[in-house]
């Protein structure tokens, strides 16, 4: 079996991505903000050992909603 691949942003990058969630958060809605926690909360199920995540992009692209109105 191989080993996994060790994902890891930059601190700064991970900082500065972390900074805009929070803020973007607040604008949020309810229900996008749901949706958004269940989307990484999916993510995470998917990285369990077992279940090999072989194309994250694939995954994320399908998943994609839109809240325009």
């Amino acid at each position: 079996m191989g080993h996994p691949v060790e994902r890891r942003l930059p601190p700064q990058a991970y900082d500065e991505l972390r900074a805009e969630v929070l803020r973007a958060a607040v604008e949020l809605s309810e229900d996008q903000l749901v949706d958004l926690t269940e989307a990484l909360h999916g993510l995470i199920r998917l990285r369990r050992p077992g279940r090999p995540l072989r194309n994250p992009d694939g995954w994320v692209t399908d998943e994609l909603r839109s809240f325009a109105r």
